[in-house]
């Protein structure tokens, strides 16, 4: 699973991480930061990386719902 975090996303992990596993704080840690964000690969294969995954996503921003006219 990629996630990729903004700058204001990397605020709100960095303010959670201590609620995440130590794998997975390990992995965003050495995530690399391009341009556009934070890219975090994660292989989804347990229960406590699912949950971190969880808690990961909502960090993100919400999606704008379009306006209807």
């Amino acid at each position: 699973m990629l996630i990729v975090f903004g700058s204001k996303e990397r605020e709100k992990v960095e303010q959670i991480k201590n609620k995440l596993s130590s794998p997975t704080k390990a992995e965003y840690d050495n995530a690399n930061t391009y341009h556009d964000g934070k890219w975090l690969f994660l292989t989804v294969s347990n229960k406590t990386t699912v949950m971190d995954v969880q808690k990961l996503l909502s960090v993100k921003r919400k999606i704008k719902k379009p306006k209807h006219t």
